[in-house]
């Protein structure tokens, strides 16, 4: 019950002020509504869970007798914070369906969230992990002293980003390879100005490749196909360079790493790479070596009886 009220609220606040009684009133006509009123003591005593879970202000304006937000903004521009409410507020509503159950399905992750409470907490100290860790192509696992520097939900998949005492250098964990976690002792300092922002600031997804570096890329798309790429763009950097009734041009500005390759060739021939022509080079190999595959040069007849 507080969890859902602390979720209708601050989405109920972010489209207007209300006083208590407005709120009230609503509450009673949301579908979050079980029968049971809200007194100012429980009111003022879920309002204070809200602020907690999300790190707001939520004032009231004397003149008025009007709650609002203070700074809702943070709410739209803190991408975490964001997540966190479109999540949660998914997830309360889909709870109260549960007559749905059969008709609403969601994707999975590929696990490892059982490590998220010792992983964050490490992080919220600054205090180094012991990992155990056996990746796709190792036969067995191997330990290292990894310190927790970010977490990301990358394509139904969690990593931990960090610099490993082993490989001397920062390295990207997949959650699901993870055996074991513990905190040890050992303190860390973050580098100074390094954040996740920054961090994966011209990556399309996970991948770094440091012999990669950014490049200027203009794709074209045919409009069928542009008109999604334009709502949901491939990377932040991403800019609508022209549009006609056929084709939509885009041109971005990040690292053509593996994984962004494979989602260009994920759009098949409804995308052409302009540029750069080393990268149209990578793609038209590709093509080559598919084509070799499923329409080879020579077919031999089979032999009649």
């Amino acid at each position: 019950m507080k969890t859902k009220f602390c979720i209708w609220l601050i989405n109920f606040l972010l489209k207007r002020k209300a006083t208590r009684q407005e709120i009230n009133n609503a509450w009673r006509r949301s579908a979050y509504y079980d029968g049971k009123d809200i007194s100012r003591n429980t009111f003022l005593e879920y309002k204070r869970k809200a602020e907690e879970l999300f790190d707001i202000d939520i004032i009231c304006d004397r003149r008025t007798n009007q709650y609002l937000i203070k700074k809702p903004e943070v709410l739209e521009t803190d991408h975490l914070k964001k997540w966190l409410l479109s999540s949660l507020s998914a997830a309360t509503t889909i709870e109260q369906c549960k007559n749905l159950s059969q008709r609403i399905m969601l994707e999975q992750t590929f696990g490892g969230e059982s490590f998220l409470p010792t992983i964050t907490e490490a992080m919220s100290s600054n205090l180094c992990i012991n990992v155990i860790y056996k990746p796709f192509w190792y036969e067995e696992p191997y330990t290292f002293c990894l310190e927790p520097y970010f977490i990301r939900l990358f394509r139904q998949r969690w990593y931990m980003i960090g610099f490993s005492h082993k490989h001397k250098m920062i390295r990207v964990f997949a959650f699901d390879r993870i055996l074991e976690v513990n905190i040890i002792g050992q303190k860390f300092t973050m580098p100074e100005g390094l954040n996740v922002e920054n961090y994966f600031f011209d990556s399309f997804g996970i991948m770094q490749q440091d012999n990669i570096k950014p490049e200027t890329i203009r794709l074209k798309f045919i409009a069928e196909q542009g008109i999604y790429i334009e709502t949901r763009p491939l990377h932040s950097s991403q800019r609508l360079v022209s549009k006609d009734d056929d084709y939509m041009v885009f041109k971005l500005r990040l690292k053509p790493t593996f994984d962004f390759f494979q989602e260009l060739l994920s759009y098949g021939s409804d995308m052409e790479v302009l540029a750069p022509a080393s990268l149209r080079e990578q793609m038209a190999q590709c093509v080559r070596a598919m084509a070799n595959i499923y329409c080879p040069a020579q077919i031999i007849p089979e032999k009649t009886q």
